[in-house]
């Protein structure tokens, strides 16, 4: 098993728990999306940008006071508070379904709710996993964490539709049982986590008596940077002058904007596209459901049989520049061979090296950093930096629109700013190696 995942055997240990705390995360929020989708449109499709809004002003409140609960609780307890809050809400949302049928505010209100909520759970998610393992480990493990996450949303899609008919928007409960079952997950792990850790801390300490380096470690509660956010960055809205403090952080932040940007500017293209090719919603349902199929299968295999050999052998700087790559062949065929096909590779090609290698990836820069790294500045970037990107990304295709810009000129516009972040990727992998460098000689967490 180790060989084939291409772990070590010490990993093993706790990667089942990890893997199924994925699983139960990402799936509890594949119960909740079609839902939220669904209850959006009930106010009329002219309102559903409103739900957009409504998340950047929910994410803007919800930020401060994310960073201030987190600078009271322990590390291990971050992940299970934040997820009960949110079965919490849930909960009250099952009620007030059942009590205020068809009220379309409350509907409306669970659209935005369910679009902002799912991105701090998932960060709060992987923030845990930093903490309990090093940028060495997550080159190993991370892949399989994230095909547990993949099969999570292909077994909640799959299942959806049937639990639906039979609970209706009730199924919100089915979504609040696992992520108390990941809450519970995940304290498991952080016990098998150390336990670990008191076995390499007595070999290191071996290895200090002879006068060689201690490798860095991570423990439940006793990681190896500080464990309390620093008092410079310790106030509620720390994490904005956080993200500036560094160039490592500085790099992951235009990496974030420049990566939504060009979805956004992909995804606009996309509809563009399929709008001119299909004229029935059937045909258009049809073709974006082939594609996602194919992009989750692909991108399952890759993550648990192909992410770690590729990231053991490219480093973070190879292949984080996998994506920038893979977008720029595909804006290439299609400025070659303009099309729906040439859009689909693109989109297709895009999805699968994202979710496959870098999304794992990148998640894995944030191992063995201080907790203020992981959950405060980690939060606002896949939350409020990562909407703002989106928005930028969709006000430029309405100026591009708005002057009339020919398909190939929007496409060219793309690529140049592919180019760019193909190198803001290779040098932000290149402040991540260093980072591993110096965890390895006993200087864990530090930024550079």
């Amino acid at each position: 098993m180790s060989k084939c995942l291409n772990v070590e055997s010490a990993d093993l240990a706790g990667l089942p728990l990890s893997t199924l705390g994925a699983m139960t995360t990402i799936g509890s929020y594949y119960y909740l999306q079609p839902l939220g989708d669904v209850l959006a449109l009930t106010m009329g499709l002219e309102y559903t940008p409103l739900v957009t809004v409504g998340n950047m002003v929910l994410i803007v409140l919800l930020n401060p006071v994310y960073a201030a609960i987190v600078r009271q609780l322990p590390t291990a307890s971050v992940l299970p508070f934040m997820f009960r809050a949110v079965s919490a809400i849930l909960l009250a949302f099952a009620i007030t379904f059942h009590l205020f049928a068809g009220y379309k505010p409350l509907s409306f209100g669970f659209a935005i709710y369910v679009g902002t909520i799912s991105l701090f759970t998932t960060t709060t998610f992987y923030g845990r996993l930093a903490s309990l393992h090093t940028k060495a480990e997550a080159k190993r493990v991370y892949g399989v964490i994230a095909a547990g996450g993949q099969s999570g949303q292909l077994l909640a899609s799959f299942s959806a539709s049937v639990l639906f008919s039979v609970m209706g928007n009730s199924i919100v409960l089915c979504s609040a049982v696992l992520y108390e079952c990941a809450s519970w997950l995940m304290y498991f792990r952080g016990h098998v986590g150390a336990a670990q850790v008191i076995v390499t801390a007595s070999s290191a300490s071996k290895h200090v008596a002879k006068g060689e380096p201690a490798t860095a470690t991570k423990a439940d509660g006793e990681e190896a940077t500080t464990n309390t956010c620093s008092s410079c960055f310790g106030s509620a809205f720390g994490g904005f002058w956080l993200l500036v403090s560094t160039p490592f952080l500085r790099a992951i932040t235009v990496h974030t904007l420049l990566i939504t940007f060009l979805v956004s500017g992909v995804w606009y293209e996309r509809a563009a596209a399929v709008s001119a090719a299909f004229t029935s919603d059937e045909d258009r349902y049809t073709f974006f459901s082939a594609l996602n199929a194919i992009v989750g299968t692909l991108t399952l295999v890759i993550q648990a049989l192909c992410f770690s050999h590729v990231l053991q052998r490219g480093g973070f700087h190879g292949t984080l520049t996998a994506e920038p790559i893979a977008m720029a062949a595909g804006l290439c065929a299609v400025l070659v061979h303009p099309g729906l096909l040439s859009i689909a590779l693109l989109d297709g090609l895009r999805k699968v090296v994202h979710y496959s290698l870098v999304k794992p990836t990148k998640e894995g820069l944030y191992a063995a950093l201080p907790k203020d790294t992981v959950f405060i500045a980690k939060p606002l970037l896949d939350t409020l930096v990562y909407r703002t990107g989106s928005l930028i990304g969709a006000g430029y295709f309405t100026a591009v629109m708005g002057f009339s810009l020919t398909p190939k000129a929007r496409q060219c516009t793309l690529l140049v700013v592919t180019f760019a972040w193909l190198l803001n990727s290779w040098w932000l992998g290149v402040l991540a190696e260093r980072q591993q460098r110096e965890q390895e000689v006993g200087h864990p967490g530090q930024l550079l």
